[in-house]
C-alpha cells in the first residue's frame, strides 16, 4: 500500500494530519492571529473554487492543490481552537487577595494538610467589582470536617490569593504547570477555614453532577456488599475509575506488574464492553434494520457506562472513539477503522486541543492503533486449533502489539519497563472482563439481600486473589527494569524508526530503507557530540521548598548534600530525574553540616546553616566563589553582601517564609551576584577546573 493509498482509504487522515501539526505549532511559537485568518481565507477560497468549478474538480494534476487548499483550512482550525481555548483559560489576578465564586469539578484529594479540587471559577471580585469569567484553579483547602464533604457540583466562595502554577525549576523535574495546562489550570489558591465558604444556591444541571452522584450511590452498593478495603480500593478503581485514597503501595505493586492501566478505566475497559456486547448482540444482524439497532444498543451502552464511571475523561474519549468505530459499522464501513479512529481524534481535538498533549490520549491512540496494525499479523503466525489456546494465543499477540506502539511512551513518561507484562496480562486483562459484568450484576440484583450478598463475596473474593497474583508478579526477580531514560529527541526516532520498519516490512517500500539508515544515523548524533563535550563540572542547589539539596557533578560522577530532615522520597523525587536525563552513573550522599567548605577545581563553595560571630573570619580566609545561605543564616545577608561583593550569594529552598518576609522581600533581588532558590528556580552553573 502506498501513501497515497492510504490516505484515499482512511481520508480523514488528511484532515487529522495537520489539526495536529497546527496545534503542536500553535503551542511551540506565537503565529500572528491575521497571518493566521489569512492563511485559513485562502483555504477556503481555494476549496470553493474547486467546488463550483468542474474543471478544476476533474483535472488531475491540480488534485495537489486542492490538498494544500484543505491543509491550510484544517492548520488554521488547530491553531484558532487552541487560542481560543487559552484564552479562556486566564483569571484576573491581584498582588492582594481576592473573592472567587464558583463550582466543585473534581472530587476532592485529601493530601497532607489540605484537601485539593479544581474549581471552575463563575465570577470573580477584584477591586470591588464582579465579573464574569471561565476559567479554572487547583484550590487547596485547610482541613476540616466542612472541607472533607464537598462534593463535585457545590457553589464555593473563597477568599484568597490566587497565583499563578509554576514549577520548582529543577532540572529535567516532572513539568507540573504544564500538566495543569493540559487541564485548562493555569492558577492555585490556598484557604484556611474561616476564608471560604459553601452557599446553598443551586448550580445549573450537570451531567458531571449527574455522573457523580451515580457514581457515589454505586460505591456505596459495594461497601453495603461487604467489598472494603483494598479490595473496595481496587474494584471501585477497576470498574468505576474511581482512585481517592487509594493506598500508594497498591499503586506501586500494579505499575511494576505492569497493570497499572487497568485501575485507571480508560480504553481497556471501553474496549472490554464494546468487544463483549458487540458478541452478545450480532445476532440482531439477522434481522432487518438489526445492525441499525444493534449500533444503537452499543452506543446506549457505551454512553452508560461512560455516565456510571463519572464522565471521566478518559473514559469520554474512548466512548467517543469506539462510537465512531459503531457508527462506521453502522454504514457498513468496517474496513476502514483507522478512519474511524481519525474521525474521533479530529472531533476530539477540535473540541479540547490540549488532548494532544495529555499522556492518556497518546497513549489510548498510539495502542490501539498498534493493536489494529500488529495483532492480526501476529496472529496469523501460529495456527490454533484449540478454541481456549487460541483465546490465549490472541491475548498474547493484543499485549505484544499494544507494548510495541507504547513502550517509547512509557520509557520516555515513567523511566520503567515491566519485564512481565504478558503474565500480568493473562490475570488482569481476563479478570477485568469479569469483575466489570459482575459488578454490573450486583448494581442491578442490589436490590435482593441474598443475591447481592453472594455476588460481593465473590468479587470481594476474586479482587483479592486477582491482588495476590499482581503483588507475587510484581516480586518476581526483574520485575521492571527501572531507571530507564530516553530523551523527547529520541522519542520522536523512535517513531520514526518503528513507522519506517512497519514501511519495509508490510508495505516492501524500498524507499524507507534509506528513511531508516537516516534515522539510525540521528540516534547516534547526540553520542558522537558528547565524545568532544569536555567532562562536568557543575554545582546545583535545587529547588525543594522547606529542604536543603545541594549537588556536585564531576564528569558522571554526582555528590548531593542534603538536610537531615528532608524524606529518601522528596530526596529522589527531586534528584533521580536530573541523574537519569544526564546520564550520571555514580552517586553519592551525605548530610549538610552547620558550616561547610567544598573545593571543585580553582572554585570555592561555603554552604552556611548557622550564623555565628567567626563567619566574616573564616570566609575571609578562605574567599569564596559562591555562598550558598540556608535556613538559620539568612541575617548574614547584608554583612556578605558587602565584605564579598565578588561572591554568588545563593540563597536556597530551605528558608522560612517569615524569614523570606523579613530580610528578602524589601531588598534590591536583582543584584547580579544575588540568586533566590525558591524564586527563582534551581541554581546550576558550571565550575572552573585546572587546567
Amino acid at each position: 500500500m502506498t501513501t497515497r493509498e492510504l490516505f484515499r482509504q482512511n481520508p480523514f487522515l488528511r484532515l487529522l494530519l495537520p489539526v495536529v501539526i497546527g496545534i503542536a505549532l500553535s503551542d511551540l511559537i506565537d503565529i500572528p492571529p491575521l497571518l493566521n485568518w489569512i492563511l485559513v481565507l485562502f483555504g477556503i477560497i481555494g476549496v470553493f473554487l474547486f467546488t463550483f468549478f468542474v474543471k478544476l474538480r476533474k483535472s488531475y494534476s491540480l488534485r495537489t492543490l486542492f490538498g494544500v487548499f484543505v491543509f491550510a483550512i484544517c492548520f488554521g482550525a488547530g491553531v484558532i481552537r487552541n487560542k481560543d481555548i487559552q484564552s479562556l483559560m486566564y483569571l484576573p489576578t491581584n498582588k492582594s487577595k481576592i473573592i472567587l465564586k464558583g463550582e466543585v469539578v473534581d472530587t476532592p484529594i485529601e493530601k497532607k494538610s489540605s484537601y485539593a479540587f479544581v474549581l471552575a471559577v463563575q465570577t470573580i471580585k477584584v477591586s470591588e467589582k464582579w465579573q464574569k469569567v471561565s476559567g479554572k484553579t487547583m484550590v487547596y483547602l485547610q482541613k476540616n470536617s466542612k472541607a472533607k464533604e464537598l462534593r463535585i457540583g457545590d457553589l464555593l466562595v473563597v477568599n484568597t490569593e490566587l497565583q499563578r502554577v509554576k514549577n520548582a525549576g529543577n532540572p529535567h523535574e516532572f513539568d507540573y504547570a504544564n500538566y495543569l495546562k493540559t487541564q485548562h489550570i493555569l492558577y492555585a489558591a490556598y484557604s484556611d477555614s474561616l476564608a471560604w465558604n459553601k452557599i446553598e444556591e443551586k448550580s445549573a444541571f450537570s451531567m458531571k453532577v449527574l455522573a457523580s452522584n451515580w457514581r457515589d450511590r454505586l460505591l456505596a452498593i459495594y461497601r453495603k456488599n461487604g467489598i472494603q478495603n483494598e479490595s473496595f480500593d481496587i474494584l471501585a478503581a477497576l470498574t468505576l475509575g474511581y482512585k481517592t485514597g487509594m493506598d500508594p503501595e497498591i499503586k506501586k505493586a500494579w505499575a511494576d506488574a505492569g497493570a497499572m492501566h487497568v485501575l485507571a478505566v480508560s480504553g481497556l475497559h471501553v474496549g472490554i464492553i464494546y468487544m463483549i456486547m458487540s458478541y452478545l448482540l450480532r445476532f440482531l444482524t439477522r434481522f432487518k434494520y438489526g445492525i441499525i439497532l444493534r449500533g444503537l444498543l452499543l452506543l446506549l451502552i457505551l454512553w452508560i457506562y461512560a455516565l456510571l464511571t463519572g464522565m471521566s475523561p478518559s473514559v469520554m474519549r474512548s466512548a467517543t472513539m469506539f462510537s465512531f468505530i459503531v457508527f462506521g459499522e453502522i454504514l457498513k464501513r468496517n474496513g476502514s477503522i483507522y478512519n474511524s479512529l481519525a474521525i474521533s481524534a479530529f472531533f476530539l481535538l477540535l473540541i479540547d486541543p490540549f488532548l494532544l498533549f495529555t499522556v492518556g490520549f497518546q497513549f489510548s491512540y498510539l495502542a490501539v492503533v498498534s493493536i489494529v496494525f500488529f495483532q492480526p499479523q501476529f496472529d496469523k503466525l501460529i495456527y490454533v486449533g484449540n478454541p481456549i489456546l487460541k483465546k490465549f494465543w490472541q491475548l498474547t499477540t493484543v499485549s505484544i502489539a499494544a507494548q510495541i506502539g507504547t513502550f517509547p511512551l512509557a520509557i520516555f513518561y515513567f523511566h520503567q519497563f515491566p519485564s512481565y507484562f504478558l503474565l500480568s496480562g493473562y490475570v488482569v486483562i481476563l479478570m477485568a472482563g469479569i469483575l466489570i459484568y459482575l459488578s454490573a450484576l450486583l448494581l442491578l440484583l442490589s436490590p435482593i439481600p441474598i443475591i447481592s450478598e453472594s455476588l460481593g463475596w465473590l468479587l470481594r473474593s476474586l479482587v483479592e486473589g486477582m491482588n495476590f497474583l499482581i503483588v507475587k508478579i510484581q516480586g518476581l526477580p526483574g520485575s521492571v527494569l527501572r531507571d530507564l531514560s530516553i530523551s523527547q529527541y529520541q522519542l520522536i526516532l523512535s517513531y520514526f524508526l518503528l513507522f519506517s520498519l512497519i514501511a519495509i516490512l508490510s508495505f516492501k517500500r524500498k524507499k524507507a530503507v534509506y528513511f531508516l539508515l537516516i534515522i539510525l544515523i540521528c540516534f547516534q548524533l547526540p553520542y558522537s557530540y558528547q565524545i568532544f563535550q569536555k567532562p562536568k563540572n557543575e554545582l546545583l542547589v535545587f529547588n525543594s521548598r522547606g529542604h536543603s539539596i545541594i549537588g556536585f557533578v564531576e564528569g558522571n560522577k554526582s555528590f548531593f548534600l542534603v538536610d537531615k530532615q528532608i524524606s529518601s522520597e522528596i530526596r529522589d523525587r527531586v534528584i533521580q530525574p536530573f541523574v537519569l536525563e544526564e546520564n550520571i552513573q555514580s552517586i553519592s550522599y551525605d548530610t549538610l553540616q552547620p558550616f561547610d567548605i567544598k573545593v571543585l577545581g580553582s572554585d570555592v563553595v561555603a554552604i552556611i546553616g548557622k550564623n555565628n560571630f567567626q563567619l566574616k573570619e573564616i570566609l575571609k580566609a578562605t574567599q569564596p566563589n559562591y555562598i550558598i545561605l540556608r535556613s538559620g543564616a539568612l541575617k548574614a545577608k547584608k554583612m556578605l553582601e558587602k565584605e564579598f561583593a565578588n561572591s554568588k550569594i545563593i540563597i536556597d529552598a530551605s528558608v522560612y517564609q517569615k524569614d523570606r518576609k523579613k530580610y528578602l522581600l524589601n531588598d534590591k533581588e536583582e543584584e547580579v551576584n544575588f540568586f533566590d532558590v525558591q524564586e527563582n528556580g534551581a541554581y546550576l552553573c558550571t565550575l572552573s577546573t585546572y587546567n
